[in-house]
């Protein structure tokens, strides 16, 4: 009789915490992007909780937390995990990081990832047209070869440009003075005033640049050739330089959150895949919407590392 007991009141407390956990979230949803407004992830990170909103009736709130090349935002997390109302929105820049020995934590080990919402295949390198010194990729090599280590290249040091213009450089046969410029609306202000000559970040969201011709897109990460309205938009696989990344954004949340909410916010994710506005983003920003599980979500990120793990032997302890 007792352990019937005790089997119907486990059952009762069971069903309690489902019936609680059903009713998430009950209230504002956090995400912290370790970024400053005006880049990609941010607007990514905007889109996303605005179509959370749309769909699901969820408020989402997007938090700006740059610095460290995500730590500090990764970190907040850790610290403060509140009861699963706050995720990290990032991107592959975290691997980069986190290979370089920039963390103090581990991705895979230390968080959950709820889903991967988004990938990005038209991440360039972008110079102003009126630099004076090239005006594609085949004249800015030639260039570099004649003048090396003096055409400046603007990254945030560990992160996925980082990785991206040491692949660039191998596939080249080129070197970069690599300059560590903040972030991709910091990079684009670099650019815009011509105090660097190149810079990478997603096309999509440099298009008015791009449109107006301020600015010259010399290739993209991509496998082909991305139309964007009536631009297309060459790959450097295309033009003889065989380097293909894709850039891709998850959520994370600390190992202290339940995995029920981790359930909970994919199934979220799952839902806004056919939202018509975010539909409409995704196209403009080039990306790619993706309804990834949590399991396949950190396959994915998990293969990522590796691969990025060759590029950067040299870097990595």
């Amino acid at each position: 009789m007792k352990k019937l007991l005790a089997l119907l009141l486990i059952a009762i407390i069971s069903l309690t915490a489902v019936s609680a956990l059903a009713e998430w979230p009950e209230r504002s949803i956090e995400l912290i992007v370790p970024a400053n407004p005006g880049g990609d992830t941010d607007a990514n990170a905007r889109a996303l909780a605005a179509a959370l909103k749309e769909e699901l009736g969820w408020d989402v709130i997007v938090t700006n937390m740059a610095g460290g090349s995500g730590s500090v935002a990764f970190e907040d997390a850790l610290g403060n995990p509140s009861d699963g109302y706050r995720f990290v929105f990032y991107h592959n820049g975290g691997v980069t990081s986190e290979l370089m020995g920039m963390y103090d934590f581990n991705i895979v080990d230390d968080f959950k990832l709820a889903g991967m919402p988004f990938m990005d295949y038209s991440n360039a390198f972008l110079i102003n047209a009126e630099n004076g010194k090239f005006t594609d990729v085949d004249s800015m090599v030639a260039y570099m070869k004649d003048h090396p280590n003096e055409v400046t290249f603007a990254t945030e040091t560990g992160n996925f440009t980082h990785l991206q213009v040491l692949a660039f450089e191998a596939a080249a046969g080129v070197k970069f003075n690599i300059v560590d410029a903040g972030t991709a609306a910091q990079k684009i202000t670099e650019l815009l005033g011509k105090r660097l000559d190149v810079i990478g970040t997603q096309a999509g969201l440099v298009r008015d640049y791009l449109t107006t011709n301020q600015f010259i897109c010399v290739g993209t990460f991509a496998e082909n050739t991305i139309p964007m309205g009536d631009m297309q938009l060459k790959s450097f696989k295309e033009q003889g330089y065989d380097v293909v990344f894709s850039k891709f954004f998850y959520l994370a949340a600390p190992n202290a959150v339940d995995d029920a909410v981790i359930e909970a916010m994919n199934a979220g994710l799952a839902k806004v895949v056919e939202n018509a506005k975010l539909k409409e983003y995704a196209e403009n920003a080039l990306l790619e919407i993706s309804s990834m599980t949590p399991e396949e979500t950190e396959a994915y990120y998990t293969a990522q590392s590796e691969v990025y793990a060759d590029y950067l032997a040299d870097y990595i302890e």
